[in-house]
């Protein structure tokens, strides 16, 4: 996770905000920290994601070292799932997102996908421990994408949606498993302004393959030419 301590106004531009409900006070916003590039065909993508507080959001914080609740307390928790009420809380969970509209797989993975998704270790949300304040801002290494063996065909391929999040899991009076997000934030739009996109170009060709190529065709320009030919 990498903490920054001013949101960029660009960034908030771009952003679709994402207010949590009245039960959390965490608001803020998530885009792609580089929208756009160009990679080679057998280059990994990484895609990092930039998290923003509101200047008026409570702090967001997770403690690692405090399981099943991470330092969250029962207040803080919605009182229902999908309309079902919490009887009990269990655990507090950290949680990723995306659409599976992406061009970078073929419904999220499968057979014929240029690329195959991978959740990183380090760097990631997964690996968040700690406080970020209101006004703070912190980039994520959501996914990971490893091209195909052979690489990724040449083109255009983007991310339209993707998230982060934090839900508490529990049981109801019945003694169902339940689950609801405490908050989540998603890059939720699908215009270019907040588009993940790759262009994997064309591989060159080197210069000396071009010129070798160039001097084959000449010797069989004259190795054709008929005896006596100008």
């Amino acid at each position: 996770m990498k903490l920054h301590s001013s949101i960029g106004v660009a960034a908030l531009t771009i952003a679709a905000l994402q207010s949590a409900p009245a039960y959390s006070a965490v608001i803020g916003s998530l885009v792609f920290t580089e929208p756009t590039a160009t990679v080679a065909a057998n280059e990994i993508v990484d895609v990092w994601v930039t998290l923003s507080l509101e200047e008026n959001s409570d702090p967001l914080s997770y403690d690692r070292s405090a399981p099943p609740l991470h330092g969250w307390h029962e207040d803080d928790f919605p009182s229902e799932a999908n309309g079902v009420p919490f009887a009990s809380y269990e655990r507090v969970v950290l949680f990723t997102t995306r659409t599976c509209s992406d061009t970078f797989t073929l419904n999220c993975g499968d057979a014929g996908s240029q690329y195959s998704f991978s959740v990183p270790t380090s760097d990631s949300w997964f690996a968040v421990d700690g406080t970020m304040a209101p006004g703070d801002t912190a980039d994520f290494l959501l996914y990971q994408l490893t091209p195909d063996t052979d690489g990724a065909e040449p083109g255009v391929y983007q991310l339209h949606t993707a998230g982060l999040g934090l839900s508490v899991q529990g049981w109801d009076e019945s003694g169902n498993s339940i689950v609801e997000e405490i908050f989540g934030f998603r890059t939720t739009c699908l215009d270019a302004s907040c588009t993940f996109s790759r262009e994997v170009a064309p591989v060159p060709v080197p210069p000396a393959v071009w010129l070798f190529g160039c001097a084959l065709l000449v010797l069989a320009r004259f190795a054709r030419q008929p005896e006596g030919s100008g």
